[in-house]
């Protein structure tokens, strides 16, 4: 999730467990902790690219590694404060931010490490896009009324409002799910790949991706609940297979071994850029849920096969793409007629 949200989250659940006196306190430790995790993020190297991927969302998102982060949390507020506060509250309440961090990064798209050390398999429920309107606005807007009020009811709503749109989003997701089953099944392929997520901002309208005859198929699906599913039709793109597509790239070269790296990140759903040839996308993620043009991916040089690729980001908005996506989002558009909609 996006910073805010993680801060707001831990700040919630850390003052929920707190005496009222010590609101103010736990609001603060909790919301510092609930950041914390992700300063993985400043793990990088201008050698090395992929590292950066490598490592978010890793051993500091661990379950197991909760009561370690939460210490060294706790410390740092504890000497901060020049050893003012009490310690063992201080811990209670960077322990409960803490652990808020990994779960709510899980519920969404892009893979934790959250059972790490014991699997590194990433887990990735795709429930909530990592910034969502309808998620931050009301959690943001009782933790305020907490904090000024001195309510502790306040912190209490939002952890339950929390729960109450993972499981509504839950909910979304499996309706999508089964929308995108019914959308294979109607254009008599079959997926050996699939995923659904929530495209930005929201829970109703997804991006579908699946895998057939080594094509993948991208489409968005909104869901309602009271509504029919719509579909709207997105585009094709070959899945990448790099000793076709890259025969320079041996399988000892630097380049052979980033792009196996880069696969792994993406849970091997890797394509070739349609517009730029030496770009390795991931068709997961997108700017638009009908795009296949993926938001991020790798350029690599095959004339040099031992020079590290470059780490590339495609966000730009182009002419027309918000009014496309407000018109899905709002179900305005007809063009789900263009491969079929699928009704409830």
């Amino acid at each position: 999730m996006d910073l805010l949200t993680q801060g707001l989250v831990g700040s919630a659940v850390a003052q929920s467990f707190c005496e009222p006196k010590n609101q103010h306190r736990a609001a603060l430790c909790g919301a510092i902790a609930g950041l914390a995790p992700d300063l993985d993020a400043l793990i990088s190297s201008s050698a090395d690219p992929l590292l950066n991927l490598d490592y978010h969302r890793h051993f500091s998102h661990a379950l197991a590694f909760i009561p370690l982060g939460a210490s060294i949390v706790a410390l740092l507020i504890w000497f901060l404060s020049r050893r003012r506060l009490p310690f063992r509250e201080t811990w209670i309440a960077c322990f409960l931010g803490y652990s808020t961090h990994g779960l709510l990064d899980a519920c969404t798209s892009y893979g934790t490490h959250f059972l790490w050390p014991f699997s590194l398999e990433k887990v990735s429920w795709n429930l909530v896009s990592i910034i969502d309107p309808f998620f931050s606005l009301p959690l943001l807007i009782l933790i305020i009324l907490g904090v000024w009020r001195r309510r502790i009811w306040a912190p209490r709503a939002a952890v339950l409002f929390c729960l109450s749109y993972l499981l509504f989003a839950a909910s979304q997701h499996r309706m999508a799910e089964i929308a995108q089953t019914k959308l294979i099944s109607m254009r008599d392929h079959v997926a050996t790949k699939h995923i659904v997520k929530p495209s930005i901002g929201n829970i109703f309208l997804h991006r579908s991706v699946y895998l057939h005859n080594g094509v993948y198929y991208v489409d968005a699906i909104h869901v309602f609940p009271g509504l029919s599913t719509k579909i709207y039709a997105g585009g094709e793109v070959e899945a990448l297979n790099t000793k076709e597509v890259f025969p320079q790239l041996k399988e000892n070269t630097r380049q052979a071994k980033d792009v196996s790296r880069f696969n792994k990140f993406s849970d091997g759903y890797l394509c070739q850029h349609p517009e730029l040839d030496e770009v390795i996308g991931d068709i997961r993620f997108a700017m638009l849920p009908t795009s296949v043009s993926p938001l991020w991916g790798i350029k690599i040089d095959p004339d040099n096969p031992d020079q590290s690729p470059e780490l590339v980001k495609y966000r730009q908005i182009e002419q027309g793409d918000l009014d496309r996506f407000f018109r899905m989002l709002f179900r305005r558009s007809d063009s789900s007629k263009t491969r079929g909609s699928v009704e409830k």
